[in-house]
This record gives C-alpha cells, structure tokens and sequence, in this order.
C-alpha cells in the first residue's frame, strides 16, 4: 500500500519538472533572450614577406682539414707544435729519432762508392780487352802475310786467328760488366735516395699553412707505422671561413639548391646570428633507424673566428623568399564550418569562371579567335551544369591540388578533352607544359566574414608558404579582408 502511494506521489512530481525542463529550453528563444550565437575568430589578409625555410642542424667544419702523420716507425724526439699553433707550410712539428736512419744512408753511401770503384775496375777490363784485340789482330796479319809466302805453318795462323776470337770475346764480356756495373750503380743510387728520404721523413713538416686542432703525441712516445699512417696532428687550413655539414631530410632535401641563402645560431652566442650560403648539396644517402638523410654543404664568414670546429650549428635555409606579397594565415586554411555544404556559386559566378579560364588559356596555349570562342562556349556550359549539382557537405582539410575535390578531376579531364583535338602541332608542347603547372597548383576555399557577419565563400590560387602564411597568386581575395580562422559557441 505504502509502494503504491510512493509511485504515485514521485509521478506527479516528475511531471511539473519535465514542464519546467523544456520551458527553461523554450521560452529564452522564443522571447529572444539568451539565444545562442556563433563568434568567429578572423586573421586579416596582408601583404609582406613569405620566406620557406629548412630547419636542420649540423657540425661547423674548416674548410680544409689535413690529417698529419708518420710514414715511419719510431720514438719521437722533439716535438715543435701544440693546440692552436700557427704554423705554415714546411714548419716542423715533431722529429722522430734518426740515429738509425743516418745509419741506413751511411750504409747506403759506403754501397755506392764500391758500385763506383767497381764499374772503375770493369772499365779498366774493357781498356785491357781492347788491347789484347789490338794485338791478337796485328799478329794473325803477320801469320797472314807469313803464310801466303809459305814461311808460316797453317798452325800459327790458325793459333793467331783463335787468339783474336778470344780477344774480341773478352772485349765483349768486359763491356757487360761495365753496363752491369752501372746499373749497380743506379741501384745503389736509388738505395741511398730511399735511405735520405726516410732520414728527411724523421722530420714531420706542416703541408699547408693553418692552425694545429689537434695532437696527439708527446715527447718520447713510440710511433708505429704498419699498415697505415698514424695521425699525429690535425692541421686546419683557414679558420677565418667554416662550412656546415648539415644533415637534412629526404623530404625536405628537394626544395634545397646552391645557392640558397641560410643562417645559423650556435650554443656558444645563442644571441648572434651568423650568415651562409648553400654551396653543396651532396648525393651520397645515410640511413639510420629508417630515416633517410643528405648532407647539405653550407660555407660560412668566420673572419673574427669565434666559430670552432666541432660546434653544432642549428641551420635555417631559406628555399624560397617573395617580398611586398599577398598573404593569408595559415590558420584560415583549416577552417571549415559546419554543417554547410561546400562550394556551390550560382550559373553567372560559373559561367564568370569558365570565361576567365578560356582566356587564360588562350594566352598560353596561343590559341587562334575560333579556337578560343568554341573553348568559351564549351566551358560556359560545364560551368553552368556543374554550378546547378548540388555539391556534397565539406569536411575539414587544407588546400588540395588544382581541380582536386568532388567532379573536379573530371572537370579538368573534359577540359583536355576539349582542348587537345584542336591544337596544332606548335601548340601541343604548351599544353603539355600547362598541364604540368596545373598539376603543381594549389587551390583552396577560405571563408570571410561580410559586412552583415555572415560567411562569404573565397577561392585562391597558392603559392609558397612559411609556418605562418600562405602566399596569395589569384582569387577573389583582397587586402584587409577578414577570413575565418575559428567559430565559437557563445550566448547572448
């Protein structure tokens, strides 16, 4: 009993709440009180400077870097250069004990004098061949003139023309051993130039006029040189000029070219900016964790040479710079209103368009009067039946591609369609470069407040862009116009 009465007493309270509910929600906008509104939040369209920059860092280099060392194996002796020594080219900057290369070239010297003093006795050979020759010749005439008046045996003659074969053969040897002398010579020559090159390499020399960046050997430290040799400087050729090997993203690295200008901050003067160029940009591709990078080469003024090797340089190249240009926020680019469909002009807006579009392209395609009036009419028509379909509701995105979007590829298609039967030869190459461009373009739709605060649908062409605006090329946008960068819920 006591249930029943509950159930009851709790419906007959449920009823004037509910009334009161709807009435709080009803009632405010019927007597126009409290109506809920939309407030937007605009960017003003500009003029100024857009500048499309790469941020990246990298290590400060010199520009020339040689790494000295030791072709030589032993204990140093002197060491002649330290940390930031200036030094020029021919300095010395270290000996090596040379006590056993001396050894060496005196040995080298002892071997040639007896090479020498040998090719004097192997001449003196030659000289003493040729003498016996001499006689070996004059007696077989003797034994030649004796014989053909018989007071000589055939035996003497015979003895005498052995002779003077034998002397010729020996004459032949000497001379062999002369030229085998010589080439002994030349050897021990090249034996003893190898031993004074090694005694001059005891003392290590600077190759270039520079600054020393690095040591790393002490006075009576063992040098081993084997397989190759060791470095005991590191010489910098011209401080007063750095590069940056900066490391830059592969999707980044394409928008970069020599010549680009750049500037940089390191941490030791977070407060000075230094200035650069792009002077390189380097094919070779480092992979590490599957990120892909390229090093960029950018040269640098260091004249006052606050810039050391090794710091890390925090780059900014800039790509692309336009000065005194139309520009929108960034902002106004992702801005879309709800619930509103996107892109829908009347048949006179359409129609507008489809006419500025055969101009253009009758500008450079260099289309003939005919040409151009049959592309119009043609155009005219798509635009009017494209503008009279109802277009679908618009999501949220950014700019898109020219003639992206809902019918607009096949818009574009029909265009070439049209166009391409009634070119000439010399007009195909500016259609196929037109095409090109259009395929590069960038379009968007952005919305500007009225003058009644109402919404006004704008279309632009975009150029480049930096973190914060986008550059205007056409459209029906103006300086000073309010685009819509946000819409808020308010009461009023």
């Amino acid at each position: 009993m006591m249930t029943s009465r509950l159930k009851k007493y709790l419906f007959t309270l449920a009823v004037p709440l509910a009334a009161l509910a709807i009435a709080s929600l009803w009632l405010p906008n019927v007597m126009g009180g409290g109506k809920a509104g939309l407030s937007y939040d605009t960017a003003e369209v500009t003029r100024g400077t857009i500048r499309k920059i790469v941020s990246t860092s990298g290590p400060v280099r010199a520009m020339v870097t040689v790494q000295v060392g030791s072709q030589l194996s032993g204990q140093i002796r002197t060491v002649s250069a330290d940390y930031n020594t200036e030094v020029k080219e021919g300095d010395v900057l270290a000996e090596l004990d040379s006590k056993t290369f001396k050894a060496k070239v005196a040995q080298a010297q002892a071997d040639l004098a007896a090479a020498k003093a040998q090719l004097a006795n192997q001449e003196a050979a030659v000289v003493k061949s040729e003498a016996m020759l001499r006689q070996a010749e004059r007696t077989i005439e003797r034994q030649q003139k004796l014989a053909d008046r018989g007071f000589s045996a055939q035996a003497a003659l015979d003895t005498a023309t052995r002779d003077t074969e034998v002397a010729r053969a020996e004459l032949i040897i000497a001379r062999a051993q002369v030229d085998n002398a010589k080439a002994v010579i030349a050897q021990r020559q090249a034996q003893l130039q190898q031993a004074q090159i090694d005694l001059d390499r005891t003392i290590i020399r600077s190759p270039i006029n520079g600054t020393v960046i690095s040591r790393t050997v002490d006075v009576g430290q063992t040098v081993a040189a084997s397989l190759q040799a060791p470095e005991l400087f590191q010489i910098a050729q011209d401080l007063r000029r750095i590069r940056i090997e900066a490391q830059v993203n592969e999707a980044d690295v394409g928008v970069i070219a020599e010549g680009n200008a750049a500037s940089f901050t390191v941490d030791a003067y977070p407060d000075r900016k230094f200035e650069g160029r792009v002077t390189q940009v380097r094919l070779a591709a480092t992979e590490l964790q599957n990120v892909v990078t390229y090093t960029v080469i950018v040269e640098a003024s260091n004249e006052d040479r606050r810039l050391y090797p090794g710091m890390t340089a925090n780059l900014q190249i800039v790509t692309a710079e336009k000065n005194d240009v139309l520009r929108l926020s960034n902002d106004a680019l992702r801005f879309r209103p709800r619930n509103r469909p996107a892109a829908s002009v009347d048949a006179a807006s359409a129609g507008r368009r489809g006419a500025a579009m055969a101009g253009q392209l009758k500008v450079e395609l260099n289309l003939t009067d005919e040409q151009a009036a049959r592309l119009a009419e043609e155009m005219k028509r798509m635009s009017e039946a494209r503008a009279n379909r109802p277009a679908p509701p618009s999501g949220f995105g950014g700019p898109q591609r020219a003639g992206a979007g809902q019918g607009g590829g096949q818009f574009m298609k029909r265009i070439e369609q049209i166009v391409q039967p009634m070119l000439t030869d010399e007009q195909r190459p500016l259609f196929e470069r037109w095409k090109q461009n259009r395929d590069s373009a960038r379009t968007a739709t952005v919305w500007a407040l009225g003058p009644a605060g109402e919404l006004e649908q704008r279309h632009a062409s975009l150029g480049i862009a930096d973190d914060q605006f986008t550059e205007i090329l056409s459209g029906n946008i103006a300086v000073s116009d309010q685009l819509v960068t946000r819409a808020r819920e308010v009461g009023q």
